[in-house]
């Protein structure tokens, strides 16, 4: 082993190491009392999950709690609230875009909603003005703070606040963006044109029925697609299936403590497993080098010890964001391709009226690639939202009340919510990749397209290119296949469309 990995460490020790701070609601004790009142908790969950006014009522207790600290003898309230989420979720197609539409009518269609720990910004110009920001953070995920370190790492980039010239996310923000995202570099666009080799080989017959038949294959092929273009190697198949994980899983990322607990840590249990994993493959191919120069990289206060949980931090980013992200992406856009939507999206959340055949999909897709994924991402965003905490008081008004929020309140912007506000968004429900306004859209953590997007919103995502670059790769091949099959053999095939520039 190279002498610059003497400090590596195990990953192991990493995810197994003492709990983060939690509260009653997230003891084992109040875990025994939810079984126990079992029959209670679901009736009330039942009702309260379709029953506007009985959800805002159990909301407005679970706030009370927050803002006591969630003391001992309110811990009863997070039983039947979990359960109340449950039933909402279920009843608007395991959509989370379809229970925070849900949410924000049940609390009187305002600025503001009520979900987990902290309120929710709806429209545009809030979430705007907060990515703007310099933002307070902390380990919290859904507005609810993140079992960590076994579900989360603890100081992942997404938990890491912005503010001030010498931040620990300014440095950790950098050292990923030049160590993988640099997009104008030789050595990316070297790896982007070889991936185009790649993604037609690893899948010779690919269409866009079969990316939708076969999510599964899909999923490997981007998570093989990310890995090659971050980390320069080719992954097996079996590599792939343990990176889809990042994907599959998605539904156990936003499950709080308590929620965790009560199904006896199954979701964690996944969870640490995937990370160990996946930095298993890193140990494979012997690519421990590219994070240990990373980590020295860093200022001495900011470095990892051992040097496996920096390669951890990163390659949870890289899985959550990059190989999830983008895998729900090329989903999404496979289907609305062919006209339909993808499972656990609400039908009735997007219109095809402009675009209403596969024909007219795939011409406006190779009229612009770029702009196709980022109205499919508008509409169905990968990433929903983001916690924040307010860094001061905050008046607000939630269904009919005025309240006063105190600094240190989670705070989370809904991106899925505020890409639909139609004071910004023309017939936000409409499909259309041609919309004057399709730069305003914040799915990347910003307005990615705008002057200067980069300098206005500090965390736009460092990977969006590397996501699109990516999924436009796949989707040529898969484009220029469709149109192969369907000509006579006296006809041409056309020509691969090439990537849109930024």
């Amino acid at each position: 082993m190279k002498s610059s990995w003497h400090n590596w460490g195990s990953i192991e020790a990493v995810v197994n190491e003492p709990l983060g701070a939690f509260g009653w609601e997230s003891s084992w004790l109040s875990v025994i009392l939810m079984w126990l009142l079992l029959p209670i908790n679901l009736l009330v969950g039942a009702i309260g999950g379709f029953v506007p006014f009985v959800y805002q009522g159990l909301s407005s207790v679970v706030m009370c709690s927050v803002q006591l600290g969630n003391p001992f003898y309110m811990m009863w309230i997070w039983w039947s609230y979990t359960f109340t989420l449950l039933t909402a979720l279920v009843a608007n197609s395991m959509s989370r875009l379809g229970l925070f539409l849900w949410e924000r009518q049940a609390f009187g269609n305002g600025d503001y909603f009520w979900h987990g720990e902290g309120i929710w910004a709806t429209t545009h110009p809030i979430c705007n003005e907060i990515l703007k920001s310099e933002q307070l953070r902390g380990p919290a995920f859904g507005a609810v703070t993140a079992p960590v370190p076994d579900l989360f790492p603890t100081k992942i980039l997404i938990f890491l606040p912005n503010v001030g010239s010498d931040s620990e996310w300014k440095y950790i923000r950098s050292a990923l963006h030049d160590t993988f995202l640099t997009h104008g570099a030789k050595a990316y666009q070297d790896r982007l044109v070889a991936l185009r080799e790649h993604v037609a080989q690893d899948w010779k017959n690919v269409t866009l029925q079969e990316m939708t038949k076969d999510v599964s294959r899909l999923q490997r092929l981007v998570a093989k697609s990310v890995f090659f273009m971050m980390l320069g190697v080719w992954i097996a198949e079996e590599e792939a299936d343990v990176l889809t994980g990042w994907r599959t899983n998605a539904s156990l990322f936003i499950l709080p403590r308590l929620t965790q607990r009560f199904i006896f840590n199954y979701g964690i249990n996944k969870v640490k497993k995937l990370r160990v994993d996946t930095v298993k493959i890193i140990e494979k191919y012997q690519l421990q080098d590219i994070f240990s120069r990373m980590n020295d990289f860093l200022p001495v206060k900011y470095r990892r010890d051992p040097v496996v949980r920096l390669c951890d931090e990163i390659m949870y980013v890289i899985g959550f964001a990059g190989i999830g992200g983008t895998s729900a992406m090329c989903e999404t856009a496979s289907a609305f391709m062919q006209v339909t939507t993808p499972k656990e999206f609400p039908a009735s959340s997007v219109s095809f009226s402009r675009f209403d055949s596969a024909k007219k999909m795939i011409e406006a897709y190779k009229r612009k690639p770029f702009d196709y994924f980022k109205e499919c991402c508008r509409i169905d965003p990968p990433v929903t939202s983001a916690t924040s905490i307010l860094k001061e008081d905050l008046a607000a008004v939630l269904g009919n009340s005025r309240h006063t929020f105190a600094a240190g309140t989670y705070r989370q912007y809904c991106l899925s919510l505020a890409n639909r506000d139609p004071n910004v968004f023309k017939d936000p429900k409409v499909f259309d990749p041609t919309r004057a306004e399709l730069d305003q859209a914040l799915t990347w953590n910003g307005a990615f397209g705008t002057p200067g997007d980069d300098k206005t919103y500090p965390r736009l995502c460092p990977g969006r290119y590397l996501s699109l670059d990516v999924a436009t790769t796949i989707f040529n091949v898969a484009v220029n296949r469709e149109e192969t099959v369907q000509l006579s053999p006296a006809q041409p095939a056309p020509a691969q469309p090439a990537p849109a520039k930024p």
